[in-house]
């Protein structure tokens, strides 16, 4: 029997088994409805912005948090939403930026890359690291330490996370000191011993799994964190997923092939949560463990390294 935590059992019970066809458009646009916008926070303001991608010929949307205290050693983090890379907005994890913003005096931009299936997953990838080397390369401007940037991101914005790393690390242009990944996809592949354990769990069933993997087209470079074979010399990393996640076994996989291959590792398997719990149930005991542990992750790697 599956336990779940006592703050999410009536949540997980009521949600649907289905998110609907992640392939038909109208869904896909219900689901890129970014809803109202945030109220504001006392500590932390943020600001509309956008950066030029790799060619100069398109403006990615972002949005600058800055915390009222910003830390003095000036750290920033790159932040990716969720959705799959198909579905999303800012609004998404704004709680989460906002949360990381004011726990660690950093400066953060959330990125609004552009999706699929409409755009390929170079383009997706050319978005999130352009605007990781543009806030590298005008530190001065975000008011960051280009030594202390980290790259965060949820679901399909951890796969993100992590795929950006391995482009840092392969161009050699800039050098994120973390990658801090919740829940992420890392495989479009589901290994036979893995099957089993992923069926009718709730949030992103099977079906869902498959549409936006399916919405990304034939593997391309990096955008799969666990198809990429060299990991050696990436950044720090450091994973959380919940145990009742379908995720669960391919984060743990590719945690221990980030160790296998020397890469300083830190996984949080946390007990009785679902997929993006920290979304169903923002204010549960869990999910402010999980920004401590996020928060303090931040600290180690990049505030205070």
């Amino acid at each position: 029997m599956t336990w779940w935590d006592p703050e999410f059992r009536d949540v997980v019970a009521a949600l649907p088994r289905s998110r609907g066809d992640l392939s038909d458009p109208a869904v896909l646009a219900v689901l890129r409805e970014p809803g109202p916008d945030p109220s504001p926070e006392p500590d932390v303001t943020w600001t509309a912005g956008t950066v030029p991608n790799t060619a100069g010929d398109h403006r990615i949307p972002v949005r600058v948090y800055r915390p009222a205290q910003p830390h003095p050693n000036r750290p920033g983090y790159v932040h990716f939403h969720g959705g799959g890379l198909s579905f999303g907005s800012l609004n998404t994890e704004h709680r989460r930026c906002v949360a990381l913003c004011r726990d660690t005096g950093a400066i953060g931009v959330s990125v609004d890359f552009r999706m699929a299936p409409e755009h390929p997953p170079a383009v997706i990838l050319d978005d999130g690291y352009s605007v990781l080397r543009r806030m590298t390369e005008q530190s001065g401007a975000y008011d960051v330490d280009p030594r202390r940037l980290a790259v965060t991101g949820a679901s399909g914005g951890g796969m993100l996370t992590l795929a950006v790393a391995q482009m840092a690390r392969d161009r050699g242009d800039t050098a994120p000191a973390l990658a801090l990944a919740l829940y992420p996809n890392t495989d479009d592949r589901v290994l036979p011993e893995h099957a089993s354990r992923r069926e009718g769990l709730p949030v992103i069933p099977e079906d869902a799994i498959a549409a936006v993997m399916a919405n990304l087209g034939p593997p391309a470079p990096y955008i799969v964190p666990n198809r990429t074979e060299d990991l050696r010399g990436l950044c720090p990393a450091v994973l959380l997923v919940g145990q009742n996640d379908p995720l669960r076994d391919e984060v743990v996989d590719h945690a221990w092939r980030l160790m296998r291959a020397g890469v300083t590792t830190e996984l949080h398997v946390l007990p009785g949560l679902p997929h993006a719990f920290d979304l169903l149930v923002p204010q549960a005991e869990a999910t402010r463990q999980a920004d401590g542990l996020m928060a303090g992750a931040f600290r180690r790697f990049v505030t205070d390294a």
